[in-house]
């Protein structure tokens, strides 16, 4: 099995209440992959990172995905003139859970544990019927319509989420916010950010990965509500 799990932005509590639910579902070689975006907007990020570290050194089969927040957080760090883009779309927030109050030497407050745990996460995740990404892939023939420089597999929206052509595995992505609760679920993807920063809930769907999946997929859902309550459904 491999459990997904969507967009996080900083909701520390409500991914600790998701992973103490399916802690105990978790077969040793089961895996989990986060679909990135851990960071900005959210009350708590610094946080998130203890609750991962935690998680991690619990189940060793966990993979980080790299969302497009990690990778604004990298420029800004790497580079004093991205610093501006970065804390306009949700950095100032991140800062706030380190206890920056001034932006001078702001770096010196970020542990270099959580620098290098952004530095190290991956791109992508290739499983025998899934494929797992922040925000989608360039559909074959498709413009990707993402600015010059921006890897695509962390900024795409409407060319891949609009695309209904079967790809060669079922996507599974984060980035663009489900604004109806539940998972967007097609044919050939599934979109597991069903804003949790907003007030929706963070989504952990489980595939089966041994199997030829249906089309569109069938998979466990489990909700975490912004009281963290756990909601749970099998989407058929």
């Amino acid at each position: 099995m491999i459990y997904a799990i969507g967009d996080i932005h900083g909701q520390a509590t409500m991914l600790e209440a998701g992973l103490n639910h399916i802690r105990p579902l978790l077969k040793a070689d089961d895996a989990v992959v986060f679909l990135g975006d851990y960071i900005d907007r959210g009350e708590d990020s610094s946080r998130v990172f203890r609750v991962l570290d935690t998680f991690q050194k619990v189940h060793w089969k966990t993979f980080f995905l790299q969302g497009n927040h990690e990778e604004l957080f990298l420029r800004a760090y790497d580079n004093p003139h991205d610093e501006f883009l970065w804390l306009i779309n949700g950095g100032a927030d991140t800062l706030v859970s380190y206890g920056v109050e001034d932006l001078d030497g702001w770096r010196d407050h970020i542990p270099e544990d959580d620098v290098d745990f952004i530095r190290n996460t991956q791109m992508d995740l290739e499983g025998n019927h899934f494929y797992f990404v922040h925000a989608g892939i360039v559909p074959p023939g498709v413009s990707d319509n993402v600015e010059a420089g921006r890897d695509p597999r962390l900024w795409i929206r409407d060319p891949f989420i609009d695309y209904e052509e079967n790809f060669e595995r079922i996507v599974v992505f984060g980035h663009t916010i489900q604004h109806s609760g539940l998972p967007l679920v097609m044919n050939n993807k599934v979109g597991l950010d069903t804003g949790a920063v907003i007030g929706g809930k963070l989504s952990i769907a489980c595939f089966d990965d041994d199997i030829e999946p249906d089309h569109p997929p069938s998979f466990m859902l489990y909700q975490v509500d912004d009281e963290c309550n756990i909601l749970q459904y099998e989407i058929v």
